[in-house]
């Protein structure tokens, strides 16, 4: 079954048909709806009117008594997952399905999965510290990992219970396993300037290390990064989009970041002074090897003009953390070093969270509660100098 969306070039609605091969006489099943006002509507309607459309079937064909949790995942799939959700979140979504639920779930029929058989796959599922890996090198999960799959399962059988598969949702009463605190390198202001100094002997990744420690904005955010996006008068960063990689396509470009709302980054002076330098490096490159290079106009990109590569970076990022003998970290823990000197800073944690794009600030007050204790220090001294 395949569902197909487009505009009528007459009256610019939207409109989607959905393909569902022939019947048994030979005639072709299809479904078409009209009148939409945007791609969104569409889409939404049509992700809607394929479970329908399925679940007909289904019934058609006596089969309700029968389908198994694993047929329904695979038509979740197919029916909202890979129409509503870009094509990271799907491809996790997927692997989840695939390597994961099914195995454990997909043979029990879907009217008869108990809040046991999912609790008891959360248990077996969760990795614990006398764990012993097996021989091809896979152990248990991390109690994160495994929340992700009750997510995912908790989301499919809600739909199945929208669609009228199930009377109720099971996974809602399952207790997922609670994730352990996040475990992140942070390093000090003078670490943060070592490393970048270190990192200062390459020309191509310098200057979005720097940016990163400077702004916490994350990878694929600094990878879409383009100089419209750069307001040197007013010192702003604004991040409307993210760059991630395609198997097979590519590098794609998702219009919003990761929490599907824009922000807005001020800018520090020697930040600024960086984004100058640079573009102006980058002005005479261009000039040079002409209007084909950098098609984009990326602020940072490879020795092609193209998006730069998150291995290569990852490699270079690991080379100047070892040149001076840091603590092991990643290129994301940057996001995490600028979060949390803002905060041993007494910068407002609603000012960080707003910086990093995180939806709430108990997010951020979460994350970052190792900060806490100091923060604690400052407002008993804060109280004893007001006196």
């Amino acid at each position: 079954m395949a569902g197909h969306i487009k505009q009528d070039k007459k009256t610019k609605k939207w409109l989607f048909t959905i393909e569902a091969g022939k019947d048994a006489k030979g005639n072709r099943k299809r479904r078409i709806r009209k009148g939409f006002k945007n791609k969104t509507e569409a889409k939404n309607a049509m992700a809607i009117a394929i479970a329908e459309f399925q679940k007909e079937e289904v019934h058609s064909e006596d089969k309700q008594e029968t389908i198994t949790v694993g047929d329904f995942l695979d038509y979740w799939l197919k029916s909202y997952a890979e129409t509503n959700t870009v094509h990271n979140t799907f491809k996790a979504y997927e692997r989840i399905i695939r390597v994961h639920l099914k195995p454990a779930l997909g043979n029990i029929k879907i009217n008869e999965l108990k809040v046991r058989d999912v609790q008891q796959y959360y248990s077996k599922k969760v990795r614990t510290e006398n764990t012993v890996e097996n021989n091809e090198g896979e152990g248990r999960l991390s109690k994160q990992t495994v929340l992700h799959h009750h997510r995912v399962l908790n989301k499919a059988l809600n739909d199945a219970l929208d669609w009228e598969f199930v009377d109720k949702n099971v996974a809602k009463r399952a207790k997922p396993p609670r994730p352990d605190k996040a475990k992140f390198t942070t390093y000090t202001p003078e670490e943060l300037n070592l490393l970048l100094k270190s990192a200062s002997g390459s020309v191509l990744y310098f200057p979005i290390i720097t940016a990163a420690a400077h702004t916490g904005a994350r990878v694929g955010e600094l990878r879409a990064l383009t100089w419209g996006d750069i307001d040197f008068n007013n010192r702003k960063i604004f991040i409307t989009k993210s760059a991630y990689d395609k198997k097979g396509e590519g590098v794609k470009i998702k219009n919003a970041p990761k929490n599907g709302q824009n922000r807005a980054i001020s800018m520090g002076k020697r930040l600024v002074e960086l984004f100058q330098r640079h573009k102006d490096n980058y002005e005479k490159k261009k000039a040079l090897l002409g209007p084909t290079f950098n098609p984009n106009d990326l602020v940072f990109y490879n020795t092609k003009g193209n998006y730069l590569d998150v291995r290569d970076l990852a490699r270079a990022y690991k080379r100047a953390v070892k040149e001076v003998h840091l603590s092991d970290s990643r290129f994301h823990d940057l996001r995490h070093s600028h979060a949390t000197i803002l905060l041993q800073q007494n910068v407002h944690p609603k000012v960080v969270s707003e910086r990093l794009g995180h939806t709430k600030v108990s997010i951020t007050l979460d994350l970052y509660s190792h900060v806490n204790p100091l923060l604690q220090d400052s407002a008993a001294k804060a109280f004893d100098d007001a006196f």
